[in-house]
């Protein structure tokens, strides 16, 4: 497992109800995009500011019930990803017991925060999604962390210019994705660039 910190919470510049987290080893140089709706941000950033309510959010709710019935949160593994959806596991303990709570990993990092609980991924998983800078404000991404609709977009992009080699990948990994599971080291070095 790798240790991870919040890098950034960034809204999308196309659409501001879209929301990107970024977050990074803690001992390295890979980061990884969670993409977030308004409301899983706001949570966070409540988080990462500081910010209090008059009311408990339910996040703060999952403290408070942690606190009441001794339960500890020892700490959130991101542990896969499926349709660029990254999954997460709250793992808690009571006593000698350790119970592990599936989790929507934007849930699981606003818990944490509110904690102070670390956040780790599988080496492997961090392996496969780190995202590269490039240049003119671009990222690469591996092709498997984006979401169908982000894929449709590139891959109408990469037909427009002609880039048939990456539009044949970016509809291999779309029809991969509605059949049954190929072996996941055929789409592991499969990235594309997006804004």
């Amino acid at each position: 497992m790798v240790e991870l910190v919040v890098g950034d919470l960034m809204s999308k510049v196309s659409d501001h109800r879209a929301h990107v987290l970024l977050l990074r080893e803690k001992e390295g140089l890979r980061k990884i995009i969670v993409a977030l709706g308004f409301v899983e941000a706001q949570a966070i950033a409540f988080s990462l500011r500081g910010i209090k309510t008059d009311r408990p959010l339910t996040h703060d709710l999952f403290g408070s019930l942690s606190s009441a019935f001794d339960i500890e949160l020892q700490h959130v593994l991101i542990n896969d990803i499926s349709d660029g959806t990254f999954h997460s596991q709250l793992f808690y303990r009571r006593g000698d017991a350790v119970r592990v709570v599936d989790s929507r990993t934007s849930d699981a990092i606003a818990i944490a925060l509110r904690a102070g609980a670390p956040l780790y991924i599988e080496e492997g998983l961090l392996a496969r999604m780190c995202v590269h800078d490039e240049r003119n404000g671009a990222i690469s991404i591996p092709i498997t962390a984006a979401d169908e609709a982000t894929l449709r977009v590139a891959m109408d992009n990469a037909v427009k210019e002609e880039n048939y080699e990456l539009a044949m990948k970016l509809k291999e990994e779309i029809e991969s994705r509605h059949t049954p599971k190929m072996a996941e080291s055929d789409n592991e070095q499969n990235t594309t660039n997006i804004q």
